[in-house]
């Protein structure tokens, strides 16, 4: 069974001077259907310093690397990989920059992969995924922040953070 997907993306800096959100999503070329398609989203984490390269540059990977991993591996298995793979280059870039202040690639990442009959969410930071079903809002996705109200906005996780 065929269906549509219309993909629409609106982004505000939320009283920041700069806006370091990025997002883009892909849909599988013509033979490459069984892939499903994808979309991400990223927030940088603007005291980083590169937090919007780190946002564009990752959700680039996430959306043209997804289609390039073989039909055969389970869409966890391969939004793990790319991720993996995208949080250690950042994380080697940090650690190379240390020493030079306003020099950090940080972000979140939410991706979202509809496959067949399921949809895959993955996350770090707090870029939230919500699914919409009969006027009902759930969240799917985890926010890695601080517990209380008063850290809700200080990130435990984020892309080029850890290794």
């Amino acid at each position: 069974m065929a269906f549509e997907i219309d993909i629409g993306f609106v982004s505000a800096a939320a009283g920041k001077p700069h806006n370091e959100d990025f997002c883009a999503a892909m849909l599988p070329e013509p033979g490459k259907e069984a892939l499903g398609a994808v979309a991400a989203l990223a927030d940088g984490v603007s005291t980083g310093g590169l937090g919007r390269d780190a946002a564009q540059t990752t959700v680039t990977a996430v959306v043209r690397d997804y289609h390039g991993v073989p039909a055969t591996w389970d869409t966890t298995v391969a939004l793990d990989r790319i991720i993996q793979a995208q949080n250690r280059w950042w994380h080697a870039q940090n650690r190379a920059r240390e020493t030079q202040p306003g020099q950090l690639g940080l972000t979140t990442l939410t991706a979202l992969v509809l496959r067949g009959h399921t949809y895959t969410v993955a996350s770090v930071g707090d870029s939230r995924a919500y699914l919409l079903r009969d006027g009902h809002w759930r969240q799917l996705s985890t926010d890695h922040v601080m517990p209380g109200i008063d850290f809700r906005h200080q990130l435990t996780r984020a892309l080029g953070g850890e290794p």
